[in-house]
């Protein structure tokens, strides 16, 4: 747990692949402010779950079986303005990045990302500091 008057940073993953879940969820949680409070494997129960428990951060696999994670950030910024999306991607190519930027999203990681990039990034995102893992994406 985070000491005695901290911000807790609270995350929902969505990704398609169970381990990576599980891996992300685990490294994530080894940090005593940021704690996993929700995961999907799909669009659709992403997009059920993530209003409901409202996160800080939604971290969003790009590519899923039944859609991809820009329209889920589109979608959730326009329910949820405060909830931060952080785009997880293998590609880093321009259209990913222009249509992540135009669905709102904080930023997004490489899934090559080093661990301790990735705590920078979602606490780059929930506004508590800096990270050099996210790559902001300007307006």
């Amino acid at each position: 747990m985070a000491e005695t008057g901290s911000r807790v940073i609270t995350v929902f993953l969505l990704d398609d692949h169970e381990l990576v879940r599980a891996g992300v969820k685990d490294f994530l949680q080894t940090q005593p402010d940021i704690r996993v409070i929700g995961e999907a494997g799909t669009a659709a129960a992403a997009l059920e779950r993530i209003p409901a428990l409202g996160p800080d951060v939604a971290i969003l696999d790009v590519r899923l079986p039944d859609g991809d994670g820009i329209s889920v950030c589109q979608q959730l910024r326009s329910q949820r303005p405060e909830v931060a999306c952080l785009m997880l991607t293998a590609r880093a190519d321009d259209q990913t990045r222009a249509d992540a930027r135009a669905a709102g999203a904080a930023g997004y990681v490489l899934k090559q990302i080093r661990g301790s990039d990735l705590i920078g990034a979602v606490r780059t995102a929930a506004g508590s500091g800096e990270g050099p893992g996210s790559r902001r994406l300007a307006s």
